[in-house]
């Protein structure tokens, strides 16, 4: 609350000031998160990039920080900026956060983007793990919210030609 308050009323100074007493008696990675939010919400989209790189930079291991970043810039139309980000967090993540990570970025791209660069990424996804159902299923979800018939039958109609265990095979058809 005294962060977001010397957001609205404070200076610089205050604020910097406030943001260090914060980070000694709160969890650090909420605290650089909030203040990324903070500058967010108020327009301030230079300061809430540097907080959000100052973030990543501290806690580049946590897959959360880098989608959090990646959301604040495509929601504001910043897609080539949001792309970089994505690989700037490919790059630093392990392997086994890939998937999930670009799974995060086709939904931005579905949601803020071009739906073609939403199935684009899905597609490169699924073509390195296709065995993945979660990713098969938010694909779909995905495809049914954006509602063109066309891509929706495909998408199903992929997902149910693959030569799955009938347990994942029964997700499938309920």
């Amino acid at each position: 609350a005294l962060l977001n308050l010397e957001r609205a009323h404070g200076d610089e100074r205050s604020l910097n000031a406030m943001t260090t007493r914060a980070l000694h008696g709160a969890d650090p990675k909420t605290v650089y998160m909030h203040v990324a939010s903070m500058h967010e919400r108020a327009q301030a989209f230079a300061q809430a990039d540097a907080a959000f790189e100052l973030c990543c930079k501290k806690y580049r291991s946590q897959p959360d920080v880098w989608v959090a970043w990646m959301t604040s810039q495509m929601a504001r139309g910043a897609h080539a900026d949001g792309k970089s980000t994505l690989q700037r967090a490919v790059d630093a993540l392990p392997r086994g956060a890939h998937a999930d990570i670009l799974s995060k970025f086709a939904q931005l791209e579905f949601r803020h983007g071009e739906a073609e660069r939403g199935r684009t990424v899905f597609d490169s996804i699924l073509a390195n793990y296709p065995k993945r159902v979660d990713v098969w299923s938010v694909y779909m979800d995905m495809e049914l919210k954006h509602g063109e018939a066309e891509p929706i039958g495909r998408v199903f109609e992929r997902a149910t030609s693959l030569r799955l265990s009938s347990k994942k095979m029964k997700f499938f058809f309920t």
